[in-house]
């Protein structure tokens, strides 16, 4: 395991670890973990949410908050003051966890961190989902993003004297409709840590606690500082692009997108619209979807060949976009906008960005909703498009 050391970062730098991590992962077969002290204010938007469903970006200029968005998919994060993220790439889901599968990805790899919250003289406690409770209240977000190889990225993020829920007054009609937290008060770190911890030993505590097992190296690895530092320029060239602040409503689909359809789901909407013309670009970083992981063809045994399935709506070129709110693969929302769908042996077919066979749940993370779902739902917008 390598690590960058734990520092503090501009939003968008932190933003960057993620994707940046992730490469790294694959390229090398081993995992990457950061860790980032940040500061707001800002609500990080998860990489496949609707601005517009989410907040009312108005409201948010008026009380002077910026509103970005992540490379991860999930849930948005609110940052009032100070906060802590961690970022954890793994070149397969089982990388260390060796039990863990696509379906209890997070499970597995959250275990760490809830020994480093331990450590720190917080208990934490994960019941599945999207977020991690510390003395009964939620406390902190998780957020993923995946690649067509099996590749994962994990974050957490959390608020240290403001709690990461984001303000009531800023909220769109549709999230003021979802429970986020179950009926509990979110805390921020300083409510349930012990008196006088700092952010800076929870940060240190929880990346210990995951390396733990681990063979971990930094600066001071047999790679030598010259590799870790290309890492962290890497990061700092792209947080600049990360740093963005969201402005249109609409984001991440395109410009005339819709009409948008949506829909509920155990973790709170997932949404589709016709992409304007039946295809282009959207204004986040795919085609169809949020896109942060490039889609190029990919080897994998596990995945059989067989024919794939097209409809009239994929035949005449209608892509799609596709987002909400569940934690899963920006790759899969942009396999499903290009059209693919069920085909025998309950596998999902046809995207045509060269993607493997989405096998669920062998071979795609996928929480807080369902690939049939997010496929039904993507028929019904380009059923209406009238593109």
């Amino acid at each position: 395991m390598r690590y960058l050391p734990g520092s503090g970062r501009s939003l968008g730098e932190a933003i960057s670890l993620a994707p940046v991590l992730l490469q790294r992962a694959r390229e090398e077969g081993v995992p990457w973990m950061a860790g980032s002290v940040v500061e707001g204010p800002a609500i990080l938007l998860g990489a496949a949410q609707r601005a517009g469903r989410v907040v009312d970006l108005g409201r948010c200029a008026a009380a002077g908050i910026p509103v970005m968005r992540r490379a991860t998919t999930g849930t948005a994060v609110y940052l009032g003051q100070r906060g802590v993220m961690w970022a954890l790439a793994l070149p397969h889901v089982a990388a260390l966890a060796p039990d863990a599968t696509a379906r209890t990805l997070l499970n597995r790899n959250v275990r760490g961190f809830l020994k480093g919250f331990g450590r720190a003289g917080a208990i934490g406690r994960y019941f599945g989902r999207e977020w991690i409770s510390v003395k009964h209240r939620p406390a902190a977000v998780l957020a993923v993003e995946t690649a067509p190889d099996g590749a994962a990225v994990l974050e957490v993020w959390a608020g240290y004297e403001v709690p990461a829920a984001l303000p009531e007054a800023v909220l769109a009609p549709e999230e003021q409709a979802v429970d986020r937290w179950l009926g509990k008060a979110p805390a921020a770190l300083v409510e349930v840590l012990p008196a006088g911890t700092s952010i800076e030993a929870l940060l240190r505590a929880c990346m210990d606690a995951v390396g733990e097992g681990a063979q971990g190296e930094s600066a001071g690895g047999e790679r030598g500082g010259d590799a870790l530092r290309a890492v962290e320029e890497a990061v700092t060239a792209a947080g600049v692009g990360r740093q963005r602040v969201v402005s249109g409503a609409f984001e991440p689909a395109a410009p005339g997108s819709g009409p948008f359809m949506i829909e509920r789901a155990p973790i709170g909407w997932i949404e589709a619209a016709a992409l304007p013309g039946g295809g282009g670009g959207g204004a986040g970083d795919g085609a169809a979807g949020g896109g942060a992981v490039e889609t190029g063809a990919v080897e994998t045994g596990a995945v059989e060949t067989g024919a794939v399935e097209t409809g009239a709506a994929e035949e005449r070129g209608v892509q799609v976009w596709v987002g909400g709110d569940m934690l899963t693969g920006t790759w899969v929302l942009d396999a499903i906008g290009r059209g693919a769908r069920r085909a025998g042996g309950g596998e999902l077919r046809g995207g045509g960005g060269g993607e493997p066979a989405l096998r669920e749940p062998e071979a795609v993370v996928m929480d807080g909703a369902t690939l049939d779902a997010l496929v039904s739902l993507a028929s019904r917008a380009r059923s209406v498009s009238g593109h």
